[in-house]
C-alpha cells in the first residue's frame, strides 16, 4: 500500500491565445502548486475499483479511474484499489480531479515497480486532461497550448495566497463555452512578479481571461472577490474556471491574516503556501 499528497494548483493567471480546429483553446499561464490535497491511497488488487470519502456519481468518469485503466493496460497489470480522500473542492479550478489523477499513475507506477518513466506517465496524464500533466510534475510552471507544453519556472523569492471558494461550483466547459475574447495578458509580467515574489507587481499584472465568463456562471464568484478586497487584498482573481478566488500577498503571516478578517460563508477559506511538486509520498 502507498499512501499520496495529491496538491490542488492555482492558475496565478490565465490568458487564452486561440481556437484549434479540434475546438480547444490554445492557453498562456502560470501555474503554481499550492499546500491544500487530497489524500490518494493505493493498494494491490485482482480489479480496479475507486472509491472516495465523497460520493463519485460515476466511478468509471472520475479522472483517477480513467488514469489508472490506462496505466493497467499499457503495463497489462490486472487491478489496484484506489481511495481518494477529498480535500480540494470539486469544480473549484483548483485541479482536484487531476491532481488525484497523478497520484493514481504515480501510486501504481511505485507499488507496482512498473518502471514506466516520466515520458510514459506524462503521455497517459496528457489523454486525461489537460491538467494532469502539471499535476504530475508541480512547483511552478508556464504553461501553453492546451496546458500541457510546461516550462518549470524558478522562484527566488515566494508569494503565499489567500484562497476561498463559494459553495456554488463552475464548469470548466461552460466557462469555455461563455468565454469572450478580451484584451491580452501580460504574462511575461505576472512571470517576473511570480519570480521575485512581488505581490504589488502581481496585483498590477495578473488576470484570468476567463473571469467574466466565470462570474455570470456562478455570480458568487463576484461576492468572494469583494469579500477579499474588503479584507485587504490587493487583487482577487479565479484559478482555471473558478469559482475559487485568489489572492496573492508576501508573507503567510498576511495571508493567515487576510483570512482571519474574510468571515465566514465559504465551502472553503484557506492560506496556502507554493510547495514544489504536484504529488508527494506520505
Amino acid at each position: 500500500m502507498i499512501r499520496l499528497k495529491a496538491y490542488a494548483k492555482l492558475n496565478l493567471s490565465l490568458d487564452v491565445t486561440g481556437k484549434r480546429d479540434d475546438g480547444y483553446h490554445e492557453l498562456d499561464g502560470l501555474m503554481q502548486s499550492v499546500s491544500l490535497f487530497d489524500v490518494v491511497t493505493v493498494e494491490k488488487s485482482k480489479k480496479l475499483s475507486v472509491t472516495a470519502d465523497t460520493d463519485v456519481a460515476d466511478e468509471k468518469s472520475n479522472s483517477a479511474y480513467r488514469a489508472a485503466s490506462v496505466f493497467l493496460k499499457l503495463t497489462k497489470i490486472s487491478g489496484a484499489k484506489i481511495h481518494i480522500e477529498k480535500r480540494i473542492p470539486a469544480m473549484s479550478g483548483l485541479g482536484g480531479a487531476s491532481a488525484d489523477a497523478a497520484a493514481a499513475l504515480i501510486g501504481l507506477d511505485t507499488l507496482y515497480g512498473a518502471g514506466l518513466g516520466r515520458k510514459a506517465l506524462l503521455e497517459i496524464a496528457q489523454s486525461i486532461g489537460a491538467d494532469v500533466p502539471f499535476a504530475l510534475t508541480g512547483g511552478t510552471a508556464r504553461a501553453k497550448g492546451i496546458g500541457e507544453k510546461l516550462f518549470p519556472v524558478e522562484i527566488k523569492k515566494p508569494m503565499y495566497y489567500a484562497v476561498v471558494k463559494p459553495f456554488a461550483g463552475v464548469s470548466t466547459a461552460d466557462a469555455f463555452g461563455r468565454y469572450r475574447p478580451g484584451g491580452r495578458i501580460d504574462m511575461d509580467c505576472v512571470q517576473s512578479a511570480v519570480i521575485n515574489g512581488d505581490a504589488a507587481l502581481f496585483g498590477s499584472c495578473a488576470a484570468n481571461a476567463l473571469q467574466p465568463a466565470a462570474a455570470e456562471i456562478c455570480p458568487e464568484i463576484i461576492s468572494a472577490v469583494e469579500t477579499l478586497l474588503n479584507a485587504g487584498a490587493r487583487k482577487a482573481i479565479i484559478t482555471g474556471s473558478g469559482s475559487a478566488v485568489f489572492c496573492a500577498v508576501g508573507t503567510e503571516e498576511e495571508a493567515r491574516e487576510l483570512i482571519a478578517r474574510t468571515g465566514s460563508g465559504f465551502e472553503l477559506c484557506a492560506a496556502l503556501r507554493p510547495v514544489s511538486r504536484g504529488v508527494e509520498a506520505i
